[in-house]
């Protein structure tokens, strides 16, 4: 059970595992991209491809998703970027659900893990095979894995490196239920932390901010929301920056063209911008957004 291209991985790894996957189960297609065509999820053309059953099913609770999914007298469900599943549907595996999510639980519970972990400047986080309950992310740990975040780690990047380990930690969780010897870690619910869905608005960059906390979001943001501003009254997305120990001293918000860099002042600090995206263009590397702009004294972000 899952949607997006992180899910496909897992699901791949367990096509070829020694696992027999019965069917899957993912969100409805939905209209994508400028056109809005009526496009499936990544884990529905996974299965496709691999000839399985796909259910999508609009209301989880109903009695015709739970009929559906007994067809199939399935051991286990595993849910990688799914939903919360119903009291009614998780007593219908014999060895109920596991759940692969993004964080070192009980921390970042919630729909964001990844972006909120890079967000706070965090050097790791990890991925956790849990037992599903009823309720978000608080069901006992069957196994985890760390992993570093790097300085220039994006949310797209930090999922990409998440899949290995990952993938070893649900085999470990299967191989466990499969011997009867689960190690069943009860979470320290006092020590749980929120990982909210993101917000469009969250993106919007305040240089008043370190420039440090604004190179965190920024790579949290990516690829959505996008860490954003108005240049010159443009609405630009930051799509890679760093943060220099030398150069200008500049007031929040305040640019600088040096030596063919980008520098942007901030509350503590400087943000050195190395690729930019103009509002319904591609992303860019400084030099080629440079050589496009005609005036370039005075800019800011404000």
């Amino acid at each position: 059970m899952g949607t997006p291209e992180f899910a496909a991985h897992f699901l791949e790894h367990l096509i070829a595992s020694d696992n027999e996957v019965l069917a899957v189960v993912t969100q409805p297609d939905r209209p994508a991209g400028r056109g809005r065509v009526l496009t499936p999820p990544p884990v529905k053309e996974a299965a496709l491809n691999h000839g399985l059953p796909v259910l999508q099913p609009t209301d989880l609770k109903s009695p015709e998703f739970e009929a559906d999914l007994r067809k199939y007298d399935a051991d286990l469900f595993v849910v990688v970027a799914y939903s919360i599943l119903p009291k009614n549907i998780l007593g219908v595996a014999k060895f109920g659900a596991v759940n692969v999510h993004g964080s070192l639980l009980p921390k970042y519970r919630g729909a964001a893990p990844v972006q909120r972990a890079i967000a706070d400047g965090l050097k790791e986080t990890g991925v956790t095979v849990f037992r599903l309950d009823e309720k978000m992310d608080h069901g006992p740990i069957l196994a985890q894995k760390v992993v570093s975040i790097d300085h220039q780690d994006t949310t797209a990047s930090l999922l990409e490196k998440m899949v290995a380990p990952g993938c070893e930690a649900l085999d470990d969780a299967i191989r466990q239920l499969k011997d009867g010897c689960e190690k069943d870690l009860t979470q320290d619910h006092a020590q749980a932390s929120g990982a909210p869905k993101l917000k469009k608005e969250e993106g919007l960059i305040d240089f008043n901010l370190p420039a440090a906390v604004i190179h965190d979001r920024i790579r949290a943001f990516n690829p959505w929301p996008g860490g954003y501003g108005k240049l010159g009254g443009r609405m630009v997305y930051l799509r890679k920056t760093d943060t220099p120990e030398n150069g200008p001293k500049l007031t929040p918000g305040a640019v600088e063209f040096k030596d063919n860099r980008f520098y942007v002042g901030t509350g503590e600090g400087l943000l050195e911008v190395i690729e930019i995206q103009a509002e319904g263009k591609k992303p860019m590397p400084v030099a080629d957004f440079m050589r496009g702009i005609q005036k370039r004294e005075g800019l800011c972000f404000c």
